[in-house]
């Protein structure tokens, strides 16, 4: 009875509908089928998770493109604590607006942050943009990933794989 009236209100609610990208307890994929009783997901893997909708009304749900065809995508990179955050930000933020995927109608941002990898301080740079399809979410990372880490190390920036 739970599921059932988790997927009514779920279907009245519509907090996310086919097609959205959501995160509930630990999964994250795309919405595929919302049913009575549960809620099918695909994964970045491809696997189907089947939610039970109960769970969905017990828990947070983070939905990354309500709707919309663009959404949010952060790629992190892990540089010495000792970088030049002004050319790292310069070169993550030319990676991110030479992709073929990026929305270019909303802002690209870089953020630092000091964190430890295995005791070793280091500068997390997140790059945050906007792909313009949602289906391209994993193709825009990986090229943001590898235009940006190319640059870097073009301008000898230390990149350690380690971290």
């Amino acid at each position: 009875l739970k599921n059932i009236f988790g997927g009514i209100v779920i279907l009245f609610d519509r907090p996310f509908k086919a097609g959205d990208k959501i995160e509930v307890s630990g999964h994250y994929g795309e919405v595929v089928e919302i049913g009575l009783r549960s809620t099918r997901v695909v994964t970045p893997d491809d696997n189907l998770v089947t939610i039970p909708n109960s769970e969905i009304m017990n828990h947070a749900v983070s939905n990354a493109n309500a709707g919309e065809s663009n959404c949010q995508v952060a790629v992190e990179i892990y540089l010495p604590i000792h970088a030049d955050t002004v050319k790292c930000r310069s070169i993550a933020t030319e990676a991110a607006k030479v992709s073929r995927y990026i929305y270019l109608n909303k802002p690209v941002g870089v953020i630092f942050t000091n964190e430890f990898k295995d005791r070793t301080p280091v500068l997390k740079m997140k790059i945050k943009a906007y792909v313009s399809d949602i289906r391209d979410e994993f193709k825009f990372k990986s090229e943001i990933t590898e235009i940006t880490l190319k640059s870097l190390i073009q301008e000898k920036i230390q990149v350690d794989a380690t971290l």
